[in-house]
């Protein structure tokens, strides 16, 4: 056995925050996720390096979830999910971007191989103006 861990994720509800509870749930601090499924609605982000602030794209229609991968760490002393999707449309077009609140789950399949060690935990980058892992410690 390898420690992953398998859940099928609840219909309805909001894809990050299915996987922080589940996440909270089992006390999985830092891992890996990878996952598949569908989406009732995609709400999408790209950084935007110059401006520093995320363009976002929402998709209010099914998309299927072709690969979704992404880790856990720890943001304010809880688990915080970074992932990235790329979706398939009904046209058979792609699109992807970082995954952000408001993905709707139509039906959801994920594997979390949990990490062991010491916590993982995000901080604000000067450099990048993003939440980036704080390395300091390690």
């Amino acid at each position: 056995m390898n420690g992953s861990l398998l859940v099928r994720l609840p219909k309805g509800e909001d894809l990050l925050a299915a996987l922080v509870s589940f996440c909270l749930e089992k006390n999985i601090t830092k891992g890996h996720v990878s996952l598949i499924g569908f989406l009732e609605k995609a709400v999408l982000g790209f950084y935007l390096q110059d401006t520093r602030e995320y363009a976002v794209r929402t998709l209010d229609c099914s998309t299927q979830i072709l690969s979704g991968l992404g880790n856990v760490s720890l943001m304010e002393g809880l688990p915080v999910i970074h992932l990235h999707l790329t979706l398939l449309q009904s046209d058979f077009t792609t699109t992807g971007g970082h995954a952000l609140p408001g993905s709707i789950l139509f039906a959801g399949e994920a594997c979390i191989t949990p990490i062991e060690g010491p916590c993982l935990h995000r901080g604000l980058d000067s450099a990048t103006g993003l939440p980036l892992w704080d390395q300091t410690g390690m």
